[in-house]
């Protein structure tokens, strides 16, 4: 599920002057936890993925989506958050793109950790995306660099555009991917490399006021786009 929010821009955080009068849509979409493993999928069955992760007793119900080809991994959800497990990677999904229902998946995420301590862990992240449709020419200037320049002196016609930037926060990375082609997406990966379960379960548990305000930051600071109700 997204959320969507039509934003009139306006100087509310920083100089918004020159968006003024400018109506873009703002779209949270896709925020999910990440972690990176040796997953055993004879444990994370739909019943373990219940009873180990989400606590439930047996017989609980639960959703389980099953694809129709067979390839992609089965889907077990509860109280809007949603499980996949595959053997190298465990993921759960937000619903609905929310920082308090991102905080929660990122609670199942370190229960995982936590109850199958036999796992080989690689790294842990979350995931916070934000999609920007019919953005203005002032902004789509803005995310151009010199190579740019040079590609079209040279004669080629660029389609899009992909901006990445890696940060250090505390004991983890900020990877920023900015994607431009006839809209823009802000991809916020919150990336923690380890093997120690110690500190994954630590990352997970960055508090998540701080994320937002990181992710309010770069949109607002640096994008130029206020966030509005977006992820509340």
């Amino acid at each position: 599920m997204r959320r969507t929010g039509e934003l009139l821009v306006s100087p509310v955080s920083g100089d918004f002057s020159a968006y003024e009068s400018m109506s873009m849509t703002v779209e949270a979409f896709d925020w999910n936890v990440v972690v990176a493993g040796h997953w055993n999928p004879a444990i994370l069955t739909p019943s373990g993925i219940g009873q180990r992760l989400f606590g439930l007793k047996p017989g609980t119900p639960i959703r389980i989506d099953v694809s129709t080809d067979g390839l992609a991994p089965y889907r077990v959800t509860h109280d809007e958050l949603t499980v996949t497990a595959e053997t190298e990677r465990l993921a759960v999904y937000a619903e609905t793109p929310r920082y308090p229902l991102l905080d929660r998946a990122r609670e199942v995420a370190a229960k995982a950790i936590v109850e199958l301590p036999e796992t080989p862990l690689m790294a842990a992240g979350f995931n916070v995306r934000l999609r920007i449709a019919d953005p203005p020419d002032v902004l789509l200037e803005a995310t151009k660099c010199q190579i740019d320049n040079l590609l079209s002196d040279a004669g080629f016609s660029i389609g899009s555009r992909v901006l990445v930037r890696s940060m250090t926060i505390d004991d983890g990375m900020l990877n920023l991917s900015i994607n431009e082609g006839n809209e823009i997406t802000a991809v916020f990966n919150f990336h923690r490399q380890s093997s120690k379960r110690d500190e994954l379960v630590a990352w997970l548990k960055y508090p998540i006021d701080k994320v937002e305000k990181i992710v309010s930051s770069v949109m607002e600071s640096v994008i130029r786009v206020p966030m509005g109700e977006i992820g509340k």
